[in-house]
């Protein structure tokens, strides 16, 4: 975000992607976002947790649900795999938000992500990514655009970077929460149980 004085410029709009364009592998090939979780689309829980933290809201995947939020498609001009939807919404940005010095990412299937995610990891001078007690979870970062721009644009190959690696390349502050399965990810039918059980007690 803009700087005034060493400090965030907290009137800057406040951008967020959800990373919705994997596909599904271990839950049968299934959209993720419109899986049902205790009567709600995965989308759903992701869209109203994030809405209240952000101005505005990318989708990067085939379609937004019917929320009205803007769609990022994956571009022929940047990298494959994980990094597709960063590059593209990085490229939306730069079309529509040049003002914006960066945005938050999280995926599609995280649909306990914490209230305040942006607010925490947006808040240092650089990019940062999420961890707690079991590890960092790339996924859910804030991205620096200039620095993501130059590691993207610097690909090793056309896959581009697992997460975890392109985070490292941008030298990614790591912010620890405490919260208990804040990332949570839906990757399979277990999943879904538990994230279910937790919802429903």
């Amino acid at each position: 975000m803009p700087q005034v004085n060493g400090t965030p410029d907290k009137n800057t709009e406040r951008i967020a992607v959800i990373l919705a364009g994997g596909g599904g592998r271990r839950m049968g090939g299934a959209d993720k976002g419109a899986l049902m979780l205790a009567g709600r689309r995965l989308a759903d829980h992701v869209l109203a947790r994030l809405a209240p933290q952000s101005d505005r809201i990318l989708m990067s995947g085939a379609h937004d649900y019917g929320a009205g939020v803007t769609v990022v498609s994956d571009r022929a001009d940047g990298p494959l795999g994980p990094a597709a939807g960063l590059w593209a919404a990085l490229s939306w940005i730069a079309d529509h938000a040049p003002e914006a010095e960066g945005f938050l990412s999280v995926p599609i299937d995280g649909p306990f992500l914490p209230a305040d995610l942006y607010e925490r990891l947006s808040g240092g001078i650089g990019s940062a990514i999420a961890c707690d007690a079991a590890g960092v979870h790339p996924t859910f970062a804030y991205w620096r655009c200039d620095a993501l721009h130059a590691a993207l644009s610097t690909a090793p190959d056309a896959y581009g970077f697992p997460l975890k690696e392109l985070a490292d390349s941008v030298h990614a502050e790591q912010v620890m929460f405490e919260e208990e399965n804040a990332f949570l990810n839906i990757n399979s039918p277990e999943d879904l149980a538990r994230a279910e059980k937790i919802l429903l007690g």
